[in-house]
């Protein structure tokens, strides 16, 4: 096992009998050398409506506050996610729904990319008195332009919730994505 020993570190732990496979090492850490002094594109948008949900019926999920948009890659009024460059994108959705009726049902969730169903989550739900919340998220080869929307479905009908953060409340309805390459 080796051991470094880092010079004029106090914090480092050194011991005695391994002094000899102790090494002095530079460590040089460059930041911003790759001459992007940009963020890459991401955005978060939250549900703030109630939306209803007819069953078996898919139908495309709003997202209507952005909670952050770098590079103005989502448009909030229509729910879009559109990037301006190619590359990977992870993206990622959620929706919160609760059934009119306390049946068992299924709930499930597509991530549509210029209207073809690229991720679907698909859940089953018989906990009775229980919301449901159901998510899905891909990393996805992109193109500039490419329109990115969320689609819900369930087989009952019933609301999908507003994303609400309150302490051992929450209700979870969100839409988001960044560019990892």
């Amino acid at each position: 096992m080796k051991t470094y020993h880092y010079k004029n570190d106090s914090g480092t732990t050194f011991y005695p009998n391994q002094k000899k496979n102790s090494k002095d090492i530079t460590i040089n850490v460059k930041c911003g050398d790759s001459g992007r002094d940009r963020m890459n594109p991401a955005f978060r948008a939250l549900k703030t409506d109630v939306q209803p949900l007819e069953a078996n019926v898919s139908r495309k999920i709003t997202f209507e506050k952005e909670q952050f948009d770098i590079g103005n890659i989502y448009n909030s009024t229509n729910s879009t996610f559109v990037p301006r460059e190619s590359g990977v994108y992870y993206v990622a959705a959620s929706f919160t729904f609760e059934p009119n009726e306390n049946v068992p049902y299924r709930t499930r969730i597509d991530i549509v990319v210029n209207g073809v169903t690229v991720q679907v989550d698909n859940d089953y739900w018989n906990q009775l008195d229980n919301l449901n919340v159901v998510s899905v998220s891909g990393v996805l080869q992109l193109q500039a332009g490419d329109l990115v929307e969320i689609f819900g479905q369930s087989t009952t009908n019933g609301f999908i919730e507003p994303d609400v953060e309150i302490p051992n409340f929450a209700y979870s309805s969100n839409f988001d994505a960044f560019k990892v390459s």
